[in-house]
């Protein structure tokens, strides 16, 4: 492949179409866009479709496979060691380029030994995004996000490195339960307004426990607010302040992968959604604690959601310092 190097602000209008059949004619992407000068190209092959390429390092392993997109051919040209993206409907040319941008931008102070873990990464998030049918969160979506960031900012992250509190995140990848290190588990629930002790169980093995494990439920209160309230915020400023924690590329494309699991993406506007934080309140599950469990349900009897009644719970609440100690 011929590469050149320019700073045109035109990724592909100046590259001339390849004439050799599977070659490309490439161009570094620029230092505005790229100030780390990473292995990163714009291309054009033989088809005069648009392309990307990113060069990886030949020690790189054990990324996963890359995500399929209709209107856009992915290769991983190990020979090469590198990975090239095609798009194949011209109209698509301005959401290509915003993906193409976005990766050149993650790569940015990345190890050398991570572009291929990156790319992939930011790939899976557009699939994600791209995908038919999808739309914005819902405000009771929302809440119980919000829920769980300000958990893992105020207690998991106040404890544990940020990679290993991310790993501790299960939430977005629909698990049982929120959080889980280890033997200790966290299930958060957000809840509107002070007059409503009612939290919304999703089925009967949630507050499953066993006899070498410890449950909490960490209680958030969310109230819809305005603009009027100064201490108002969206979504977005919590995803905001969250992710400035990781200082690590790959901490911040994993916790991006996380949002994008959970179906937040800052594509979405979230601005006009506004929330205000009451009380929060913390409980451990035990013995005693008024729950369904699988154990008591009839055979045949699956996906049982119902409620709980936190004014029935006081004897189980707890300061929220019991969980920071059984996490240490």
């Amino acid at each position: 492949m011929m590469i050149m190097k320019t700073t045109s602000d035109n990724p592909w209008e100046e590259l001339p179409r390849s004439r050799g059949r599977g070659d490309y004619n490439t161009r570094m992407v620029a230092p505005d866009v790229n100030p780390d000068a990473k292995r990163i190209y714009w291309a054009k092959g033989r088809s005069n479709h648009p392309a990307f390429l990113v060069e990886y390092d030949s020690s790189e392993t054990g990324a996963p496979e890359p995500p399929k997109f209709k209107n856009i051919s992915i290769r991983d040209i190990e020979s090469e060691r590198s990975i090239l993206l095609e798009l194949q409907d011209q109209e698509m040319k301005a959401q290509f380029l915003r993906l193409c941008l976005d990766i050149a931008d993650s790569v940015q102070k990345a190890p050398t030994v991570a572009m291929r873990k990156m790319t992939f990464m930011r790939l899976e998030k557009w699939a994600s995004f791209l995908r038919p049918g999808r739309g914005p969160l819902t405000a009771e979506q929302q809440k119980g996000l919000i829920g769980e960031l300000l958990f893992l900012k105020r207690v998991s992250a106040a404890i544990y490195e940020p990679s290993n509190a991310l790993s501790g995140w299960t939430g977005p990848e629909r698990s049982k339960r929120d959080f889980g290190y280890g033997q200790i588990f966290v299930e958060v629930k957000s809840k509107r307004g002070s007059s409503n002790s009612e939290i919304g169980i999703s089925s009967e093995e949630q507050l499953n426990t066993n006899k070498s494990e410890r449950l909490f439920l960490y209680v958030v209160e969310l109230n819809s607010a305005t603009d009027e309230d100064k201490a108002a915020f969206s979504l977005t400023d919590v995803v905001n302040d969250v992710q400035m924690l990781f200082d690590s590329p790959l901490d911040l494309a994993h916790f991006q992968e996380k949002l994008s699991d959970a179906g937040y993406f800052p594509e979405d506007d979230y601005s006009h959604t506004l929330w205000s934080e009451g009380v929060t309140e913390t409980y451990e599950v035990k013995d005693g604690f008024p729950r369904i469990v699988s154990s008591s349900c009839p055979p045949g009897v699956k996906a049982v959601t119902y409620k709980i009644d936190l004014g029935y719970c006081s004897d189980y609440e707890v300061d929220q310092s019991a969980i920071t100690q059984a996490l240490r």
